[in-house]
């Protein structure tokens, strides 16, 4: 229970410092946490955490939640996100295996499921904000 507290606290702080960073949140800031989801998956991957199927699942999830928020607002800016969803997956990683104190494969599952999640919501026409997790 320990190690799931620190992932969420983990991420959470992550979320916050970008939330904080931006004068007016926008529906970019929900978008570039499931590019984060998804680079991690991306990384869990590489790293043997998560196997081969599973970043194709998320390659298919990021394609439709991408999809939705970009409709939702054609004025993102999908590359500048990118780039900040792979910077904040790195601090994420350094985080991790600094402290020790975070399930990897653990956190490497709950990103996947996160961005399946969305796609589902979506999908079904349930969609909501993402939560800072």
């Amino acid at each position: 229970m320990v190690r799931f507290t620190y992932r969420f606290l983990l991420a959470g702080g992550a979320i916050l410092l970008s939330l904080a960073a931006q004068a007016s949140p926008h529906l970019g800031v929900y978008l570039k946490t499931y590019y984060t989801d998804f680079q991690i998956v991306k990384a869990c991957v590489a790293q043997s955490h998560l196997k081969a199927v599973d970043a194709e699942t998320a390659k298919n999830a990021i394609s439709k939640v991408e999809a939705y928020y970009l409709n939702k607002d054609p004025s993102i800016k999908k590359d500048i996100l990118l780039k900040q969803a792979i910077s904040n997956t790195k601090a994420a990683f350094k985080m991790m295996n600094t402290t020790h104190k975070v399930d990897i494969p653990q956190y490497c599952r709950s990103s996947l499921d996160e961005l399946v999640d969305k796609a589902h919501q979506i999908e079904s026409g349930a969609t909501t904000k993402k939560s800072s997790s």
